[in-house]
């Protein structure tokens, strides 16, 4: 039985997937298996998984009909066969002494910690800023699920490629990517497996990371997105009941406030899209409805101080047309002084 199975989602990934899985077979930890999950490829992805699972019998390919991301990941999860799952995405890479070091903190901290690393974006083309996310500047930060907000605030909690699984775990409690949403299910999976996994210890490595590569080209992350708002609304609500059951501090509840805030921001910066199909009117509303929100005007509160008094008494208001009707005269008078 391998100890780490790593599950890699391949959609018409012909450019970046030979890095991919050369920086899984490169690892100074030699006990995983490679699961190449091809998602209805149409360019030459297929063939080029084919290729590698002959030259290493540790690489097994399966292929299936296009179903996303989601749809990829939890047919990985069902063919796994390792102790722990580590997700990889097809475009990014892995330093060769990743799976040792995750191993060997596995190890220490015994097999129910839930053992993550740093996140370095990388930008091959200088479009994408380029940054490291870690938990604190000490190689290694140990802390509880109490702490949610904190990692959610670093910008650790979303993402499900720096992290290593217990696969046991995820058979007990059934747990499974949801494939009904096509955003912010990858926090909706992290949240089911600290619930399920409970008070046992967290522990981030700062000094090792993964390779996160984003380049600024159109992909799942960007484009309009019809129901941006319904789902993030679900999901930050389920952090919410999440952090209390926890017993997050109160002190952290204003990280929680401005991680809604920003994605509420999205949220108005998704209606503004080129390919958004609303009109005018529509997108009023919308914008609306997203300032009667409780939790928007909640994390409202947060940021005064922060913006002018203005643009904070038109968002008190919750009617975003007086909120754009201000926002025009105010650029229209300072045009007019310049």
């Amino acid at each position: 039985m391998p100890y780490i199975s790593v599950i890699v989602p391949v959609y018409n990934a012909e450019k970046s997937i030979e890095r991919c899985v050369g920086s899984v077979i490169k690892q100074s930890f030699t006990e995983w298996e490679l699961l190449l999950i091809n998602d209805g490829s149409k360019d030459k992805s297929a063939v080029i998984c084919d290729a590698f699972a002959l030259q290493d019998a540790r690489i097994r390919v399966f292929h299936k009909e296009n179903g996303g991301v989601s749809s990829a990941r939890n047919r990985g999860m069902e063919l796994t066969k390792g102790r722990y799952i580590l997700f990889l995405d097809s475009d990014d890479y892995l330093p060769e002494n990743y799976l040792e070091a995750l191993t060997r903190q596995q190890e220490a901290w015994g097999e129910d910690a839930f053992c993550w690393t740093a996140l370095r974006t990388i930008s091959e083309n200088h479009q994408v800023k380029e940054e490291v996310f870690a938990y604190g500047e000490e190689p290694c930060s140990t802390v509880r699920r109490s702490d949610v907000l904190k990692l959610s605030a670093r910008y650790l909690l979303n993402s499900p490629v720096n992290k290593l699984y217990k696969m046991e775990l995820i058979r007990a409690h059934s747990l499974r990517m949801p494939e009904d949403i096509c955003i912010a299910e990858d926090l909706w999976f992290n949240l089911q497996y600290l619930d399920a996994m409970g008070d046992c210890p967290i522990v981030v490595l700062n000094q090792v990371t993964y390779y996160y590569v984003r380049n600024g080209e159109v992909s799942l992350d960007h484009g309009y997105r019809s129901n941006y708002y319904k789902i993030h609304k679900q999901v930050l609500s389920k952090l919410l009941c999440y952090s209390r059951k926890w017993q997050a501090s109160s002190e952290d509840m204003a990280l929680y406030y401005a991680r809604y805030w920003e994605y509420m921001q999205n949220a108005f910066s998704n209606l503004d899209l080129e390919d958004c199909p609303l009109n005018r009117w529509q997108k009023f509303w919308e914008k609306g409805r997203i300032l009667r929100d409780k939790l928007f005007q909640k994390s409202l509160t947060f940021q005064k101080g922060k913006m002018g008094r203005g643009s904070y008494l038109m968002m008190r208001s919750r009617i975003y047309l007086l909120v754009w009707l201000y926002h025009c005269l105010r650029q229209r008078s300072l045009h007019g002084k310049n």
